[in-house]
């Protein structure tokens, strides 16, 4: 075993190359321990971000209720209608969603239909989690590139709601390609076994 400082560099190559189906030997490749060791250091940092954004979105759904509650107040019981209130809801509920995104597929909150799958084997449950990982991450990768032109677009043209509010649109265009990308890094974490990331085949 191999130690750097207080990092023992042996259980993160292993983890490394069991999903990469090299063979272990218990030493440290030439030219490849440090490597992997920062892409384990970068997927725990990365899952950390992840861990805030749960946080903000856990928080912008409770604004998100908050501001309904006093519109309804506000026009409803004291007849003051408001213009703002509908859309900051909706902004608020696409941050929540998008945001929170990577957290939840670290956490295994994501919806699973396994029916048929959770009657295989464990090795066979991990290959199908692998293999839909990576399916799961070219869709982000490419939802998350046409978002971000999306938004590079209504950034540069100046789009507005066409409410009487009229929000800058690059807003809510903003959220989508930043949650898809960092929905994209969690699912190569889970793939690579980077990270803390769960095993959900196992638990389910």
């Amino acid at each position: 075993m191999v130690d750097i400082g207080c990092w023992s560099t042996t259980p993160l190559i292993w983890r490394l190359n069991a999903t990469l189906g090299i063979a272990t030997t218990g030493e440290k490749p030439k030219g490849m321990g440090k490597v992997r060791i920062l892409l384990v250091r970068a997927g725990i940092i990365i899952e950390k971000i992840n861990r805030v954004m749960y946080w903000l979105s856990a928080l912008a759904i409770l604004l998100s209720s908050l501001v309904l509650t006093y519109e309804v107040i506000m026009r409803y019981f004291l007849k003051i209608p408001t213009i703002w209130e509908v859309e900051t809801a909706v902004y608020l509920g696409i941050f929540a969603t998008f945001m929170g995104a990577a957290y939840g597929l670290k956490d295994g909150a994501h919806i699973n239909i396994d029916l048929l799958t959770r009657i295989l084997p464990l090795k066979v449950q991990r290959r199908l989690m692998k293999i839909t990982s990576l399916l799961s991450l070219f869709f982000c990768l490419f939802a998350a590139y046409k978002g971000w032109g999306l938004f590079w677009e209504a950034y540069i043209k100046g789009w507005r709601s066409d409410s009487l509010w009229g929000p800058p649109l690059s807003i809510p265009y903003f959220f989508l390609p930043l949650g898809l990308t960092l929905l994209s890094l969690q699912f190569i974490i889970q793939i690579f076994d980077l990270g803390k990331a769960r095993d959900t085949s196992s638990s389910r």
